[in-house]
């Protein structure tokens, strides 16, 4: 009992002492040295409250960390311009990946609530100290909340007017590319079609030894036809495919790989997961592109001899996957001007991005190269099947 008593004369003598900004240091002090058990109480606290879904528990770590020291950090200055541009920074960093504001305010909240018990277990020995604490403390946690609630609602609404933009910008481009696509196969492919014909028709009225020549000649400019009408076809392929358009995203891919496999004598291995699902025309194009970016990168830097690509569904996601068995790299270094500019890699997650989707490079040097890109679906229950091929040789590929 007297030490009990000593202890609650310390604690009055304390409480007495001690000023507010004394008190809000003590306080922030103390938060910094219990760092790393807060930290992981927090995170266990949101997934128990099933928050961040979008996110994999490696960025929920990453963001978790940064939250909380800058949360600490803005406790201790309290400056408004701070909490913005704290505000700012997080909406940048988590609106890409489908965070919803509902969930920012509940983290939010949360770390509120587990600071708070962290607060209450250090000074409930002193009741009117543990009140200056909290007098101290819940005025600038909630001033925190509510600055980064606005802050999100403000930046997502740009995000959203930015996506929006550029999504007009993309199916503009997109229509472009088919309208030239279409010509250069039905202008200008039947009009060299045509040439052809008249070449042949030629060769065959050549009779006698005197059109010997002529008809090698004729021969000649037949097969450098060929090579034109071929390599248009191409052009017009890479442009837009028309598959994409008129058959759907698997048959398109399908076809497309058939071609990379015999352009690049990889060896090519299509796997699928999922039929008929609910896609509209910007994600197919957004995941086509994906694709042909990826697998571009592959033929160009990879120095691979297999690639798989895989399509798939996941609980309400739409998964497209192309990995291969190259020289990989530091994904470190593709923020580097030069790796940007070198894999179009921000180009890949610019495109996720704008469906609502997301595009993750996971790489190693010597341990090749995945790229994933995930887009939600609308319908979540799409009919599945478990087909799995390789592109066989008559379809353009090496057997697997």
């Amino acid at each position: 009992m007297r030490s009990s008593s000593k202890q609650v004369g310390s604690y009055e003598n304390r409480s007495s002492a001690c000023t507010k900004s004394e008190l809000f240091r003590e306080l922030v002090a103390h938060l910094r040295l219990n760092r790393a058990p807060l930290r992981e109480e927090w995170a266990r606290r949101i997934h128990e409250a099933e928050l961040l879904t979008a996110m994999s528990s490696e960025e929920i770590f990453m963001e978790a960390t940064a939250i909380y020291d800058n949360y600490v950090k803005v406790l201790e200055t309290g400056i408004v311009k701070d909490l913005q541009a704290y505000a700012r920074d997080l909406s940048r960093r988590i609106i890409h990946r489908g965070v919803e504001t509902h969930e920012v305010l509940g983290i939010v909240l949360l770390l509120r609530d587990v600071l708070a018990r962290s607060l209450f277990g250090k000074y409930h020995g002193d009741f009117e100290l543990l009140r200056r604490v909290f007098d101290a403390y819940e005025p600038a946690a909630n001033r925190i909340a509510n600055t980064v609630a606005v802050s999100f609602v403000e930046q997502r609404e740009r995000v959203i007017r930015r996506q929006q933009k550029a999504l007009q910008i993309l199916h503009v481009q997109e229509e472009e590319r088919k309208r030239i696509s279409r010509e250069l196969h039905d202008e200008l492919g039947q009009a060299l079609a045509a040439i052809n014909t008249h070449l042949a028709l030629v060769q065959r009225e050549c009779v006698g030894d005197q059109d010997a020549e002529l008809r090698t000649g004729i021969a000649d400019v037949e097969k450098v036809l060929v090579g034109a009408i071929e390599r248009m076809h191409g052009f017009a392929r890479a442009l837009r495919s028309a598959a994409l358009d008129d058959l759907g995203l698997l048959p398109a891919l399908r076809s497309y790989l058939k071609d990379y496999a015999e352009r690049t004598g990889l060896l090519v291995r299509f796997e699928r997961s999922a039929k008929d699902a609910s896609l509209n025309a910007e994600q197919k194009t957004a995941l086509f592109r994906i694709a042909q970016e990826s697998l571009a990168n592959v033929a160009k830097h990879a120095q691979a001899t297999e690639v798989v690509v895989t399509l798939g569904f996941a609980e309400d996601k739409m998964q497209l996957r192309i990995k291969d068995n190259g020289k990989g790299f530091v994904v470190s270094q593709q923020r580097t001007a030069v790796e940007k500019n070198r894999l179009g890699l921000l180009g890949m997650q610019e495109r996720a991005r704008l469906v609502n989707g997301r595009c993750l490079v996971q790489s190693a040097p010597g341990c090749g190269t995945t790229v994933m890109a995930e887009i939600p679906l609308a319908d979540a229950n799409p009919s599945v099947s478990t087909d799995a091929f390789p592109l066989a040789r008559n379809e353009g590929s090496r057997a697997c």
